[in-house]
């Protein structure tokens, strides 16, 4: 189901602490996830099994659930839990039974909430667990304040949960072109597949590009070919490399293709360029 972001409306369903130190057990049942669940955690030695795999969490960490998943609590561990309805329907909060399938939530297709990772590490560790505190102390008042206070805080946390998000996305995101662009610079005289780039960097082709546009105002194909015809240029100027055997130096083996290209960037032919650069 598609929920348009400006729909997006989280309502709380419940909230509460949970310490598993104070209550010990050997293993949690595992369970299929009927809400959008946050566990913000306050202290940890163990972790929580995601679809079949085990993420480790630490004290300040959050793991975010969606309506699908299949989860298992390895403990010991504590934690705030939040439970809520991302379409806004508050009256499901009346009477809220957790685990209730049949008045459970399907996963919508959001581009925020589809970016959300199952473990987050928030930069902002204590901003998040006063706003969850908040939410906790305020959600069984019946007062006007208190409800708006609970609405308010979920939203902030929420644009905090989306915000971490990006940031750190980004930031990896930059991170992988950065090395793609430092692998082609030392390479760009060889065989390099763009191709097995993208597939090595774990970014779709579309992100790949897009990153690698904004970071360099280049597609990497134009990246690659203005290095090369950058080099080439030099080696017409500076030495007397045979023009068919500079293409070949600077990464391009068929030398008619090494001219069409050459001649796209400079606007004449490797052997024009030789001749006015001696005048």
């Amino acid at each position: 189901m598609i929920l348009p972001t400006p729909y997006l409306t989280p309502a709380l369903l419940r909230c509460s602490y949970f310490d598993g130190y104070a209550t010990p057990v050997s293993t949690y049942a595992s369970r299929t996830v009927y809400e959008y669940e946050l566990e913000y955690y306050l202290r940890s030695d163990g972790g929580i099994i995601v679809d079949g795999e085990f993420l480790p969490f630490s004290a300040g960490e959050i793991n975010i659930r969606k309506p699908g998943q299949v989860v298992q609590g390895v403990p010991p561990y504590a934690c705030y839990i939040l439970l809520v309805d991302m379409a806004g329907n508050f009256s499901r909060s009346q009477n809220f039974l957790f685990g209730r399938p049949e008045e459970s939530q399907g996963p919508y297709e959001n581009p925020l909430l589809d970016r959300l990772p199952n473990k987050l590490v928030p930069t902002k560790k204590d901003l998040i667990s006063g706003l969850l505190e908040s939410i906790l102390q305020n959600q069984n008042s019946t007062s006007d304040l208190a409800a708006f206070e609970v609405r308010s805080s979920l939203y902030f946390l929420f644009s905090e949960l989306f915000r971490e998000t990006e940031n750190q996305q980004v930031t990896g995101n930059t991170a992988v072109i950065r090395q793609a662009v430092r692998f082609i610079r030392e390479h760009f005289c060889e065989a390099i597949s763009i191709d097995k780039l993208i597939d090595t960097s774990g970014l779709s082709r579309s992100c790949f590009h897009r990153r690698f546009l904004e970071e360099t105002g280049q597609t990497p194909g134009q990246f690659l070919a203005s290095l090369r015809v950058e080099q080439a240029k030099n080696l017409l100027c500076f030495t007397r490399t045979p023009v068919g055997e500079v293409g070949a130096l600077c990464g391009y083996p068929d030398h008619v293709y090494f001219s069409r290209i050459f001649r796209r960037h400079t606007g004449m032919s490797p052997s024009a360029y030789r001749s006015l650069t001696e005048k």
